[in-house]
This record gives C-alpha cells, structure tokens and sequence, in this order.
C-alpha cells in the first residue's frame, strides 16, 4: 500500500511539473477554484495568471445595483455554480464606515466598480474597484474634495478593463461643479491602477450643456470608451402638425474615449418605437387614443455593439432592439421583437426585466451572429434567440421572485439595474 502512495505522489508530482498537460487542466477548472490554487506554489501563481488570455468566461449571475442592509439577492443563470444568497458586497460592507451606503456602479469584464457615501455631507466619495471571484478590492479616493460645502456638485464614475488588452483598468471621473453666477463646468480625472495615481486633463473645461446631472445609473464600456445614457427615457410629446410621436430630447448619450481622452456626445436621438407609433389616432388625428407611459429601459454592450431598449406600458410584450453605429451616427432597429408567443406558452408569466442581451458568433459565419435576449420572469430566467424567436427556461430559486417584484415596484423610482457578472482572476491590488 505505500508503495502504491508513493507511486500516485510521484505521478501527481510529474503532472504537476508538465506545465503544458498542467495548463490543460487548469483551462478546465472554475476560475473560483483557480483562485485558491494560486495559492500552492509561485509557480501555480504565474502559470494561473497568465490563464486569462485562454479563459472566455460568459455571465454567471446578475447583481442589482442596490440592496437592503445585509440581504443581497442576485439571478444566477443555469449553468452557474454561485448561489442566489451569495453576497459578493459582504466582504466590502466590512471595510466601511458603520452607517455608510455601499452600491454598484457598473460592471467590467469580471470586476466591480462600488460607491461607499458615508453622509449626506460628505467631502469626498470612495469608490472600490472590486474582484468577488478573487475577493480583492482596492479603495480609491475620489480626486475631488469639496473645500466649499455650498457648491453644488455632481460627479460620475465609470470603470474602463479590457483583459485582452492589458491586465490594467482606469477610473474616469467626471465632475460638474456649479457656482452662483456660473453655469459650471465640468473636469475629468483618470485613474490608473498601474501607476495608482490621479491624472488631471489639462483640455477646456466642457461646457454645462452637456447635462450630466441627468445621467442614469450604469456606465457601459465598449470598444475603448464608457459611455452614459441621459434618463430621459419615455420624454415624448405628439406633433399636431406632423401627427407623430417625437422626441424632445437630443443629445442623450455621452462618452469618454479612453485612448484619445476626449468626451463627446451623440445628438442623434434614437427612433420612436413601433408600438407607439401604432397608437392610433382619434377621428380628427391631432391626437392618439392612449399617451404611452414609460415602463423600462436597457442600455448595455454586446458583441462590440451598444444596445437600447425601450419599453412601454401599454404593450410590454412588444418592443425594438436598437442599435448605436460604431461612429456615433445614430440608432437603428436591429430587431422587433414580440414576446406574445412566449407569454402564451408561459400563461403563469405575465410581466420581465430585460437583464441584458448577449450574442455570439457563428462558427461559420464571422460576420453574423445569434443574439439572445435574457429576461427575468418570477422564479425564472428566459434565454428569447431574437433570429428564430425561440426561447429556453432557467429556473431561478423561489426566493428570487421577492427580488423580481422589487425591481419591477422600484426599477425607475430609485434606479435599480440589474449588472452582469462573469467571473475573473484580474489582480486589483488592495
């Protein structure tokens, strides 16, 4: 018997030091685990480290950007190995002042931008940049401090990680401060987590009219820029001359290019839904038979591409996926999508939260791709394919229905967006 032991060791032991047949292994273990094995030898650290350029981790949960005290629900996807009840904020709830407030902002490719408010007279936000695979976080003071408390301020963050151009992520931080006789301007900061300083931009200061005090929750990071949506979703009155729905708003969408530091603005407003431009009009036509009332709206990144979508009271199930042109031109609609079909084969649902909308390539055509919208229904998650409209159910655990009605009482009252989050080895330091 030892000396089969002795055998086994020494067999595990010559695996071990076949570095090839090692990273063949670990490409195949979660990244939860590969964490913990990091910490067997230097050896395991380099080698698991380098793992993120083989690793194509997809979403495994959604966390809401809010939650009550110490209870966190979040929607775990089928395949996901992390429990509904998993709290990924506990960890950072314990490193705050007592009384604090701890939110999401966004989230990045594996990591977590958080927002710790202390009082409503704060001085100065600390943001958190924040790994749960790896439970690292590193707190980062806001380059801002409010010497004058009767100056009127407001201040975005947005985080900027891409693994598969560098193992490094920047903090772009946005500010307006309003004097009494002065419009404001706004001032931009860069962090950088490799050299773990604040950079100033030394450009003009941007004038107010870009109204940023009216941006929502959740900044979106795509191809090498953040982006902001205004919320202003649903701000439509009725032309009498021109007997349609238009737009009031036009410059809704903001971005920071990272590599050339410069912030722009899309004017382009996005197109009037189909279900409401299929309000019919009364017999005289200077007005429509219903207002339609504003329900929700998804604003995220998939395939390298900016989403929009907006839905309407009168007519949930229906609704157009719209899509930002990679020069900022403008929206068009990728999709029309009616759900009546899955509501009908789902009778018990009658109500979802758009989570987000993931597409993939197809493996024999580069140029196209399958898109698949996820919805949240009570007690499930539906995977809807938007090219051949059929659809696949996840069941959640019950205890998530209470976390479905929450959002859908408090969704645009009090902001609540449901993040994505996949999992990831990157080293944010402490």
């Amino acid at each position: 018997m030892s000396s089969f032991r002795s055998d086994s060791s020494g067999a595990a032991e010559a695996v071990a030091n076949i570095e090839d047949l090692l990273t063949q292994i670990l490409v195949s273990v979660p990244l939860r685990s590969l964490a913990r094995f990091k910490c067997i030898s230097t050896h395991w650290r380099s080698l698991i480290s380098d793992l993120h350029t083989v690793k194509n981790p997809k979403i495994s949960t959604f966390f809401p950007s809010k939650f009550q005290d110490e209870s966190y629900e979040s929607i775990p996807l089928g395949n996901s190995q992390i429990p509904s009840c998993w709290n990924p904020l506990k960890i950072l709830n314990n490193s705050i002042p007592d009384g604090s407030e701890l939110r999401i902002l966004q989230s990045c490719n594996g990591l977590l931008l958080c927002l710790c408010v202390t009082t409503k007279e704060r001085r100065h936000d600390v943001v958190y940049v924040f790994n749960p695979t790896t439970n690292q976080f590193r707190a980062i003071s806001s380059p801002r401090v409010r010497e004058n408390m009767s100056l009127s301020a407001f201040t975005h963050y947005a985080l900027a990680f891409d693994p598969c151009k560098s193992p490094h992520y920047k903090v772009i931080c946005v500010s307006n401060f309003f004097y009494c006789y002065d419009r404001g301007h706004h001032q931009i900061d860069i962090y950088s987590s490799e050299t773990g300083e604040w950079k100033h931009l030394d450009t003009p200061f941007f004038p107010s009219p870009l109204h940023f005090n009216r941006i929502r929750e959740g900044a979106v990071y795509c191809n090498g820029a953040v982006h902001w949506m205004r919320n202003v979703g649903g701000n439509l009155s009725f032309s009498d001359a021109r007997n349609e729905f238009i737009r009031h708003e036009t410059d809704v969408l903001h971005y920071f290019d990272i590599g050339q530091e410069r912030l722009g603005l899309v004017s382009a407003t996005p197109p009037i839904p189909l279900v409401v431009r299929n309000i019919p009009l009364k017999d005289s036509g200077k007005s429509p038979t219903e207002w339609p009332t504003f329900d929700q709206r998804y604003f995220g990144e998939s395939g390298g591409h900016l989403y929009l979508i907006e839905t309407y009271k009168h007519c949930k199930t229906q609704f157009d996926v719209m899509e930002m042109e990679r020069d900022y031109s403008g929206w068009f609609v990728k999709y029309h999508v009616d759900l009546n079909p899955l509501f009908t084969a789902l009778p018990s649902s009658n109500d979802s939260v758009i989570l987000c909308l993931s597409q993939e390539k197809e493996k024999h055509n580069e140029e196209d791709s399958s898109a698949d919208l996820l919805l949240h229904m009570p007690g499930k998650v539906i995977s809807y394919n938007l090219r051949n409209k059929t659809f696949k159910t996840s069941v959640v655990e019950s205890a998530n229905e209470k976390l479905f009605f929450d959002i859908d009482s408090r969704f645009f009252c009090s902001e609540v967006v449901m993040y994505p989050y996949m999992e990831s080895l990157a080293c944010v330091g402490r």
